[in-house]
Parts: C-alpha cells; structure tokens; sequence
C-alpha cells in the first residue's frame, strides 16, 4: 500500500482515461467524415441542378429546329455533366379560331407538346428529369 503522502493516478486510472479519450476522438473523426461526405454530396448535387435550366434551354431549341418526329434523341455535355435525353411527341395541333384571330397568325401555325426525360452523369453521380416542353412553327 503506498504512503498518504504520495499523490497521482492508478495505471487503471490513466487507462480508463486514454481509453475514453480514444473513444472521444474516434467518434468525433466519424463525426467529420460523415460531414465532410454529406457536403461533398450536396456540392455535387448543387453543380448538377445549376445546369438542368441551361440544358433544358439546348433541348427547347434543338426541338423547335426538329422536323417534328413522334421522337427525337439526342445528347451533349454542358460543363462537367455529360447529358442524354429523349423527347416524345404527346400531342400536336392547331389554336382556336379566336386565337388565330388575336395574335394575328394564319392557319400555319402549329403546335407541339413533347414529353421530355432527361438523365444527366458526372463521375459516378446519376440524376433523371422528366418535363414537358410545347414548341410551335
């Protein structure tokens, strides 16, 4: 048994305390990780949503180049996302007579309206969109 007179830790003591401050480091370096993954995510998803408007503008004009097929295809990178996408032809027609008559269009005019499914990759990242899109000539 040691003197009263002498003061300090156990080895247990000093071992439990390591082993709690190995578990604390451990779980916090999970903690930053899962974050850092989370956010690297996020970023990724970000960059890929900034470019569904300016692809879907590219889409929007490619088809009102089109000869109107019942299907059109095509694909394309815009930045660091590569992009595919296929438009179906849903519906075609003509205005109304009292539309005709407002704006001051003859009866050429026509209408399409196309259902549009668009998939989008960067590296390993995969997203598909489906809009619909009305073009005219």
């Amino acid at each position: 048994m040691l003197p009263k007179s002498q003061r300090g830790f156990t080895l247990l003591e000093v071992l439990m305390a390591g082993f709690i401050l190995f578990l604390t480091i451990a779980a916090m370096t999970l903690v930053y990780r899962g974050a850092l993954f989370s956010s690297e995510k996020a970023d990724k998803f970000l960059q890929m949503s900034s470019v569904v408007m300016p692809i879907r503008q590219i889409i929007s004009e490619k088809l009102r180049q089109a000869d109107y097929r019942d299907i059109d295809i095509g694909d394309g990178s815009y930045g660091h996302v590569d992009y595919s996408w296929k438009a179906t032809l849903t519906y075609s027609g003509k205005p109304s007579r009292v539309l005709q008559e407002d704006n001051g269009m003859g009866q050429d005019l026509e209408y399409y309206l196309w259902q549009v499914d668009v998939s989008l990759s960067s590296g390993t990242l995969n997203r598909k969109y489906r809009f619909s899109m009305v073009s005219w000539r």
